[in-house]
């Protein structure tokens, strides 16, 4: 039944009076709001992303899947959450590495057209827009693995010395602040894999 002839459905009786049917009234009304939250996540996921916006231009880009030491994927899912999967197949972990600089890049998402980030606090989160805080500094480490740090967030230790804001995973698949984490631990290593290395 569509959300038109279920809301079609709830005027009638309402017009009519019908006490009777209070029950089956409250089981319509909740059948709207199930179709209306499955309108709006279907929206969400196939709108067609915004990269034209200011800030977002890029050199290049390239499809990836980041699988961390500890065996998770990083994942963003349509709700704007950001959190580790296992699974291999999911959609979820289809990512984008926007070059927008000298091993400075971009991480999004075209499933859900949001991009990764990390406040000054050291939060992850996902947005939008492509503001500075969605640029991070892509290293590859002497132990084969990288290592996405913020380009725009850290602690100065010194004055000639500061402590970088990794992009980590915890083991069981929760992001970690940015200010708990070492460039060396397994929380903050990762393998970009190439598309066609996890389809």
């Amino acid at each position: 039944m569509g959300l038109l002839q279920v809301i079609s459905v709830v005027l009638f009786l309402y017009l009519f009076g019908n006490s009777g049917a209070e029950p089956f009234q409250k089981q319509l009304m909740r059948r709207i709001q199930r179709e209306r939250r499955h309108v709006k996540l279907t929206t969400a996921s196939s709108k067609r992303c915004n990269q034209t916006l200011p800030g977002s231009g890029y050199t290049s880009t390239s499809d990836v899947s980041l699988l961390y030491k500890n065996g998770w994927f990083l994942a963003v899912y349509t709700d704007g959450n950001i959190n580790g999967t296992s699974d291999a197949r999911s959609p979820d972990i289809k990512l984008q590495l926007q070059s927008v600089g000298t091993s400075l890049v971009r991480i999004f998402s075209k499933q859900t057209c949001l991009y990764v980030a990390m406040a000054a606090n050291g939060k992850v989160y996902t947005t939008e827009e492509p503001t500075d805080d969605t640029v991070f500094q892509q290293t590859q480490e002497s132990n084969g693995f990288e290592t996405f740090a913020s380009n725009k967030h850290y602690i100065p230790l010194s004055r000639h010395t500061r402590k970088f804001l990794f992009l980590s995973m915890r083991k069981n698949g929760q992001m970690k602040n940015g200010t708990h984490t070492r460039r060396n631990n397994k929380t903050s290593l990762l393998s970009v894999m190439q598309a066609r290395e996890t389809s």
